[in-house]
This record gives C-alpha cells, sequence and structure tokens, in this order.
C-alpha cells in the first residue's frame, strides 16, 4: 500500500513501476528482474485507474477479454476466462450488460477483472476506491482483499485514506515530499511512528515539545510525565485522541477544561484546555449510549497510561 497526501509522489511512483513514467536514478526490479527500462507492455505489470477507464461501447466481456485478444489468445480460451474473472468478482452473467448499466462498484469489479485477465504478477490500483460512497467503499475493500487471497497477485494499492491502509495492507509505505517516511506493517506505522510526520499522518493529533533527563520526560506546558524510557533530550511526545481517557485510571493524569465538544457517531470527542496552554483532543467511546452529556467549561480530569506515549526524535 502506497499512503500519503495530495502531492507526495503516491501516483509518479506508481506510474514509474507501471512504466509509464521515466525513472531518472534507482532501479524498480520485480522478482529479482531488473524492469527498470522495460516498456510497459513487457511488464508482467498490470494497471486500474482511478476512472476504471471501461470502455464504453464495449459489453463487460468484452472489456474483460480486450487484453487477451490483443495477446492473440484464442476465443474459447478468452471465454473461459472471462467468465472465470466474471465468477470470481460476483458477476456471474453480466457479461452482455455495457458498463452504463452498472453500478459503481460493479464498475470497479470489472475494471479489477480486466486487469487480472492477462494473470499479472503485480496488479497497480491507483485510488481504486475514492469514488464510491462510503458502504460501497466497505464492501469493495472485502471483495478486493478476498480477490487478492483467490488468486495470490500481489496488488499494490494507492491511497490517501488512513483508514483503507490499516483495513487493506499488509505492509504500507508512506510517502512525503517524494521519500518513504516509513514502510512496515500497519500496526508498525501506526504504533511506531518513525517521524512526526507519520505520527501526524496517522492521526497523533496531540504532539507536544518535551525534554528527558535523568529525572524523566517533561512535556512543554503540562509538565513532568511517565513514558517509556527516552534517551536524554529534546524530543516530541505524541498521544493519540483514542488512548487518552477521562478519569483517573491511569499513570498520567492531567486537570483541564472541555473547551468542545462534538458528537461522532461511536465515539465524542473533546478538546480540554489545560491551564499550562495547551490541549488535549480526547476521543470518549460511547459503549453505553450517549449517556449524560459533558458541559462547556466544565472541569475534568484526563489521564492515559505511559505506554500511550510514542516518543519521536526533535
Amino acid at each position: 500500500m502506497l499512503l500519503g497526501g495530495s502531492g507526495s509522489g503516491k501516483t509518479t511512483l506508481l506510474r514509474a513501476i507501471g512504466g509509464f513514467a521515466v525513472v531518472s536514478a534507482g532501479r524498480i526490479t520485480l522478482g529479482g528482474q531488473d524492469i527498470t527500462h522495460l516498456p510497459p507492455y513487457r511488464r508482467p505489470v498490470n494497471t486500474t485507474f482511478q476512472s476504471y477507464a471501461l470502455f464504453p461501447h464495449m459489453t463487460v466481456a468484452a472489456n474483460i477479454g480486450f487484453g487477451l485478444r490483443r495477446q492473440g489468445i484464442a476465443t474459447d480460451e478468452i471465454a473461459r476466462r472471462v467468465d472465470a474473472l466474471l465468477e470470481l468478482v460476483r458477476l456471474p452473467g453480466m457479461g452482455p450488460r455495457r458498463p452504463d448499466a452498472l453500478s459503481g462498484g460493479q464498475r470497479q469489479r470489472v475494471a479489477l477483472a480486466r486487469a487480472l485477465a492477462p494473470r499479472p504478477r503485480l496488479l497497480l490500483l491507483d485510488e481504486p476506491l475514492s469514488a464510491l460512497d462510503r458502504n460501497l467503499r466497505e464492501q469493495t475493500r472485502q471483495e478486493l482483499l478476498r480477490v487478492q487471497a483467490e488468486t495470490g497477485t500481489t496488488f499494490v494499492l494507492v491511497t490517501h485514506d488512513q483508514d483503507e491502509a490499516l483495513a487493506i495492507a499488509t505492509r504500507i509505505g508512506l510517502l512525503h515530499h517524494g521519500r518513504l517516511e516509513q514502510v512496515g506493517t500497519p500496526a508498525e506505522v501506526y504504533e511506531r511512528p518513525a517521524t512526526r510526520y507519520v505520527a501526524e499522518f496517522m492521526g497523533a493529533s496531540n504532539i507536544f515539545p518535551a525534554v528527558a533527563d535523568a529525572h524523566g520526560v517533561k512535556i512543554d506546558g503540562i509538565g513532568p510525565v511517565i513514558t517509556p524510557t527516552a534517551p536524554p533530550g529534546p524530543l516530541y511526545v505524541a498521544l493519540r485522541p483514542e488512548r487518552l481517557a477521562l478519569g483517573t485510571q491511569h499513570a498520567n493524569v492531567v486537570t483541564g477544561t472541555i473547551e468542545r465538544s462534538a458528537y461522532r457517531g461511536a465515539a465524542t470527542e473533546h478538546l480540554v484546555r489545560l491551564p499550562g496552554g495547551p490541549a488535549l483532543l480526547i476521543s470518549e467511546p460511547l459503549h453505553a449510549g450517549l449517556g449524560t452529556p459533558r458541559a462547556l467549561g466544565a472541569a475534568v480530569q484526563v489521564c492515559w497510561p505511559a505506554e500511550a506515549c510514542i516518543l519521536l526524535a526533535s
């Protein structure tokens, strides 16, 4: 999974892997084979585009079989593969239809089937879910995972959506200004961000400058806190909103006032202003429903365990 904000270089890197962008330095290898200077048609790689790029004048079956016809594969073999792919993407019997008679999710699955038809070793997907509504996006995510597992084809998917990356990826490469900030499993990138940028991009809304010495860690405007062991010197401490709680049940406790609250369905977000100036964003899960709303300006205690502190180099 290639993850990053707009302009980070995700699509450019995908185009380079596919052979549609010239590489000025470095090499691209696939299974030990150097494909850096191979033209796109000689690479065992296929691409599905954000717009699906289906031919509107062709049927679904003709769209899926288009690349196979270009390869000179026999007609009966094309028909067999097309039928098998329609079964794989759960669109049996849809072959005679035209793309404009399909829903967005169905068109996405046709584009996926067309890309898989030539049996590529690597499939590139450029933000394939961005045009779908939330429910359909979730359904299509599950379909992508199922198809990948059944075919065994390696997928490289581009997205700017952190939740999508965490839900789908086995490995994430987070791009920033054309450079990989971190590569790792979703848990590694989320739980152990390598840089402040990674922590911010992956949702650590509370990031504060701090100093570590022989006595422990002191956060600017908050004071001494209990954290994992830190080397002496300046650093940043990141606290994810969902790791903070209202109450005193954890090792670190501070007092503040509720400045803003927002209902988010599964949780309520509170912005708590501390006496020293900083504010903490807290996500309070609503396990038992809404409960009693917390009044703006109310004094509250915020707590978190030592292991919730993510220590980042300054």
